[in-house]
């Protein structure tokens, strides 16, 4: 699960030219979105997500939380408990007590903060707005598809959905070259939060039964 997860919290071809009045829909929607996200600051959100894997017929669902602030971002999951203070990460594995210290690369991260969906279309990446929908929640919201020009991050595609009331992103759908597809839906959230530091790095202290694997450098 952790591989999974780690590859996971965005290829078909099209006519680029034959959506270019959508594409700077698409864009503007982005741009708008992408400061609304900026904007709100320290955020935390409750989520549902569903790992899709072809290759092994695998197909799991669970929630979560995550808590956001800047690069930082804390992750609470059923089997996982992900810190990660913008430079050092740690994972604990629950079934296991036992939590590995890493200090990942910007791309063994960037699955994992909702916010490098932004960084991913400001640095190329062709898109296409698929209109308004209505989402499980009944919200309004615009579906945007993702295709990253750069797959060595493993990411073939993102369907995007944006809240159509504040801007927020409100799902993903990830698909990997793998065959593994992520679908992570943000359930409910709340931003401008006043979050400490602390909150993002692993306190050994509250964990004393756990085994420290320090795989740093």
């Amino acid at each position: 699960m952790k591989n999974i997860l780690l590859q996971t919290v965005i290829i078909l071809l099209f006519n680029v030219a034959g959506f270019a009045q959508k594409d700077d829909k698409a864009k503007e929607i982005l741009d708008k979105s992408s400061a609304a996200f900026s904007a709100a600051n320290a955020m935390s959100a409750n989520f549902t997500i569903n790992i899709k894997d072809t290759s092994k017929k695998l197909n799991v669902s669970y929630e979560g939380k995550i808590d956001i602030k800047g690069t930082k971002f804390h992750i609470d999951i059923p089997d996982h408990e992900i810190w990660f203070n913008g430079k050092t990460q740690w994972v604990l594995q629950k079934d296991w007590n036992e939590v590995s210290i890493t200090e990942p690369d910007e791309q063994e991260t960037q699955t994992l903060n909702p916010g490098v969906i932004f960084s991913i279309y400001k640095k190329g990446c062709k898109h296409k707005y698929l209109g308004e929908k209505s989402d499980a929640q009944k919200r309004k919201i615009h579906e945007i598809e993702l295709i990253p020009q750069n797959k060595e991050n493993g990411m073939a595609k993102i369907i995007l959905q944006i809240n159509v009331g504040d801007w927020m992103p409100v799902m993903f759908h990830i698909y990997f070259t793998n065959e593994i597809e992520n679908i992570v839906h943000i359930n409910k959230y709340k931003t401008k939060m006043s979050l400490s530091d602390n909150l993002f790095v692993f306190d050994a202290k509250k964990h004393p039964e756990v085994e420290i694997n320090d795989l740093r450098n």
